[in-house]
């Protein structure tokens, strides 16, 4: 019996792209009034006016693990766990 096994894993992260634009508007404007001009806005711009926010980074809920025992394939890496319980990762080259 062996003492390892094969995990596959997938992480994926969400990016962003964005648009922005400055625009006078009466002072008067509400709340609501403003908020019905970002509906409006988003509405009438091209997305391919958009850009990429470099800045955002998020993890998306689809990162996970999955059993790769039954797949014939050499793993890149290997995981032990220290004798204080943290996992170190050793690429295989």
């Amino acid at each position: 019996m062996s003492d390892t096994k094969a995990v596959r894993i997938t992480l994926a992260a969400l990016t962003r792209v964005e648009y922005t634009e400055l625009l006078q508007v009466p002072a008067s404007m509400t709340s609501d009034q403003l908020d019905d001009l970002v509906r409006q806005r988003y509405q009438d711009v091209d997305g391919g006016l958009y850009y990429d926010d470099p800045h955002y980074w998020e993890r998306s809920p689809s990162c996970q693990w999955a059993d790769a025992s039954a797949e014939d394939q050499t793993p890149s890496g290997a995981v032990t766990v220290s004798e204080h319980g943290a996992l170190v990762i050793t690429q295989i080259a």
